[in-house]
């Protein structure tokens, strides 16, 4: 365990602030599913093409 220094609002630092504004410009803003389920398969689908470790569990938490 280590403890790293960062700025109190530095987003251009963390990496997950990043993911989560690609997530947002790519499918929840404005998005035009019909249904949660239809959002979730999209986000589900962004997740896997773009993490680090595609296909895989890392970080993933049962809905």
């Amino acid at each position: 365990f280590r403890v790293i220094y960062q700025p109190v609002y530095s987003p251009w630092v963390n990496h997950a602030e990043r993911l989560w504004q690609a997530l947002h410009e790519t499918i929840t803003r404005n998005h035009q599913c019909r249904s949660m389920w239809q959002l979730l398969k999209k986000v589900r689908h962004f997740m896997d093409t773009v993490s680090p470790f595609p296909g895989g569990k890392h970080g993933l938490a049962k809905v």
